[in-house]
Protein backbone atom coordinates (compact mmCIF):
# COMPACT_ATOMS: atom_id res chain seq x y z
CA UNK A 1 0.00 0.00 0.00
CA UNK A 2 3.07 2.29 0.79
CA UNK A 3 4.56 1.73 -2.61
CA UNK A 4 1.42 2.59 -4.19
CA UNK A 5 1.23 5.75 -2.02
CA UNK A 6 4.99 6.77 -2.97
CA UNK A 7 4.56 6.30 -6.56
CA UNK A 8 1.67 8.03 -7.15
CA UNK A 9 2.67 10.76 -4.66
CA UNK A 10 5.73 10.72 -6.69
CA UNK A 11 3.77 12.35 -9.92
CA UNK A 12 1.12 13.99 -8.38
CA UNK A 13 0.94 17.54 -7.72
CA UNK A 14 -1.81 19.51 -4.40
CA UNK A 15 -4.89 19.19 -5.93
CA UNK A 16 -4.56 15.92 -8.17
CA UNK A 17 -3.22 14.37 -4.62
CA UNK A 18 -7.04 15.70 -3.14
CA UNK A 19 -9.28 14.61 -6.36
CA UNK A 20 -7.33 11.05 -5.91
CA UNK A 21 -7.94 10.71 -2.22
CA UNK A 22 -11.54 12.31 -2.10
CA UNK A 23 -12.23 9.51 -5.71
CA UNK A 24 -11.03 6.62 -3.52
CA UNK A 25 -12.28 7.08 -0.12
CA UNK A 26 -15.93 7.39 1.11
CA UNK A 27 -15.52 10.03 4.18
CA UNK A 28 -13.81 13.13 4.34
CA UNK A 29 -11.98 12.13 7.22
CA UNK A 30 -10.59 8.84 5.31
CA UNK A 31 -10.02 11.20 2.40
CA UNK A 32 -8.04 13.60 4.86
CA UNK A 33 -5.76 10.46 6.05
CA UNK A 34 -5.26 9.40 2.43
CA UNK A 35 -4.33 13.09 1.54
CA UNK A 36 -1.79 13.75 4.80
CA UNK A 37 -0.55 10.20 3.50
CA UNK A 38 0.72 11.21 0.01
CA UNK A 39 1.87 14.87 1.01
CA UNK A 40 4.33 13.16 3.75
CA UNK A 41 5.19 10.75 0.97
CA UNK A 42 5.65 13.72 -1.38
CA UNK A 43 8.18 15.37 0.91
CA UNK A 44 9.59 13.00 2.31
CA UNK A 45 10.75 11.95 -1.75
CA UNK A 46 11.66 15.49 -2.22
CA UNK A 47 13.74 15.68 0.84
CA UNK A 48 15.69 12.82 -0.22
CA UNK A 49 16.49 14.16 -3.32
CA UNK A 50 17.85 17.03 -1.98
CA UNK A 51 19.96 15.28 0.22
CA UNK A 52 21.20 13.17 -2.11
CA UNK A 53 21.80 16.46 -4.10
CA UNK A 54 23.70 17.97 -1.42
CA UNK A 55 25.59 14.92 -0.80
CA UNK A 56 26.71 14.45 -4.41
CA UNK A 57 27.74 18.66 -4.25
CA UNK A 58 28.50 19.54 -0.75
CA UNK A 59 29.94 22.98 -1.69
CA UNK A 60 25.88 23.92 -2.36
CA UNK A 61 25.76 23.11 1.68
CA UNK A 62 26.24 26.99 2.55
CA UNK A 63 25.26 30.10 0.85
CA UNK A 64 27.72 31.45 -0.91
CA UNK A 65 29.94 28.86 -1.32
CA UNK A 66 29.17 27.95 -5.31
CA UNK A 67 29.91 30.07 -7.84
CA UNK A 68 29.37 30.16 -11.28
CA UNK A 69 30.60 27.52 -13.71
CA UNK A 70 31.09 25.21 -10.91
CA UNK A 71 34.11 26.86 -9.45
CA UNK A 72 34.18 27.15 -5.31
CA UNK A 73 35.24 29.97 -3.30
CA UNK A 74 38.16 29.46 -1.13
CA UNK A 75 37.29 29.40 2.38
CA UNK A 76 37.67 32.13 4.98
CA UNK A 77 40.76 31.34 6.79
CA UNK A 78 38.39 31.81 10.12
CA UNK A 79 35.69 29.20 8.86
CA UNK A 80 35.31 26.49 11.12
CA UNK A 81 37.02 28.48 13.93
CA UNK A 82 34.94 30.99 16.75
CA UNK A 83 34.44 33.56 15.33
CA UNK A 84 36.82 35.74 17.76
CA UNK A 85 38.37 38.45 15.95
CA UNK A 86 41.52 40.80 16.94
CA UNK A 87 42.64 44.48 16.33
CA UNK A 88 44.95 43.46 13.47
CA UNK A 89 42.31 41.42 11.94
CA UNK A 90 41.64 37.81 11.42
CA UNK A 91 40.60 35.78 13.72
CA UNK A 92 42.32 34.27 17.06
CA UNK A 93 43.99 30.62 16.69
CA UNK A 94 46.12 28.79 19.53
CA UNK A 95 49.18 30.78 17.61
CA UNK A 96 47.91 34.39 18.10
CA UNK A 97 45.79 34.04 21.06
CA UNK A 98 47.95 36.43 22.95
CA UNK A 99 47.60 39.04 20.47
Amino acid sequence: MIDLLVEVAAQLNQNEIVKYCMAKHDTYSEAGGCITQLQAAQRHIKEQELREFIKANPQYRYPGMALPNGKIRPLDECWGMTRMYHKEGGCLTENNKDK
